[in-house]
């Protein structure tokens, strides 16, 4: 046997897979968002964390496992993926080529781990996702919450083309973020490669890996509770509006959150997030090797300023 098998069966626990991605640039916050993964675990369940390193650095790296250094958790590093990616699309700058590591989950996690949640680092997890993990799949390749911006295959960033295809407006258009994956149908039916293949062959319009997720599995995947994955356009109304939950349901998932997805471009650690959790997350924030890291209006400030140049002179160059 393995040693790290060995000694996750000598800690008497039950253990889960939950599968993170991250370049340099999303260290912090992965490891906050893996310590709220093994702090909201329940009692008798450990947490075997896949990092899928996209060009951590050695120091990060060590400031991630450090925060993970818990009875209940086991940090598995995959260091092989970062030259996979260069070559797909980037159309949005905000999210880097780190975020289509999970498409290749499948050939990077150990053959007999048949199911594994994936999240976005961007995330504060709430309740125990053993939960989630072990939820019933209902014949479903993936189970995940609507994309609370474009919440259905209709919407502006949902599935291209998407009555051509087939596929009916009302259907969701799932958030990428928090997806609980039935790895054993996803070998089966070469999903990750399939998803790959629609990345790079021309199909591709905007939505980068979630897009091609909904376009490729469609009605493969299945619906959960929207608090496992609450974002934070829910708290913005022009986003709140269009989302398909009666009241009730929105005012469980604002008061009680089960996975707060931090998904608009203003994080906790950035200036100026307004989400009502932030604060929850820096608290969890001091209990990693980061703590004491606040945003610095200053760096907003430059950063804001740096990009009135830039986009003064993209108008210049623009074709009259």
């Amino acid at each position: 046997m393995e040693a790290w098998k060995r000694d996750l069966n000598d800690r008497g626990l039950s253990w889960i897979d939950v599968v993170l991605a991250a370049d340099d640039n999303f260290s912090l916050p992965l490891a906050v968002a893996l310590l709220s993964v093994i702090s909201s675990l329940r009692e008798g369940i450990g947490v075997r964390a896949h990092i899928l390193n996209m060009g951590i650095t050695p120091a990060n790296r060590a400031k991630i496992t450090t925060a993970a250094d818990r009875p209940n958790a086991q940090v598995n590093w995959v260091d092989t993926l970062a030259g996979h990616v260069s070559h797909l699309p980037n159309t949005w700058k905000s999210i880097t080529r780190a975020t289509y590591a999970r498409l290749f989950i499948t050939d990077v996690l150990p053959a007999d781990v048949s199911r594994a949640l994936y999240l976005d680092c961007d995330v504060l997890v709430r309740r125990s996702v053993h939960e989630l993990v072990t939820s019933d799949m209902g014949g479903h390749a993936a189970l995940g919450v609507a994309d609370a911006g474009s919440p259905f295959v209709c919407s502006h960033y949902g599935v291209p083309w998407w009555f051509r295809n087939g596929r009916r407006a009302d259907e969701p258009n799932f958030n990428a973020g928090v997806i609980a994956m039935d790895l054993d149908v996803w070998r089966q039916e070469d999903y990750g490669k399939q998803c790959l293949e629609y990345l790079a062959d021309g199909r591709h319009e905007v939505a980068q890996d979630q897009e091609a997720i909904n376009s490729i599995l469609g009605n493969r995947i299945g619906t959960v509770d929207p608090r496992w994955n609450v974002q934070s356009e829910l708290y913005q109304r022009e986003f709140e509006m269009t989302l398909p939950y009666g009241p009730e349901l929105i005012e469980q998932m604002k008061n009680d959150p089960w996975i707060v997805h931090f998904s608009t471009q203003t994080k906790p650690w950035s200036y100026g997030c307004d989400n009502p959790y932030a604060g929850e997350w820096a608290a969890l924030l001091d209990q990693t090797p980061y703590r004491g890291t606040r945003p610095s209006l200053a760096k907003h400030l430059w950063t804001r300023g740096r990009r009135i140049p830039r986009w003064a002179l993209d108008q210049l160059h623009r074709p009259a």
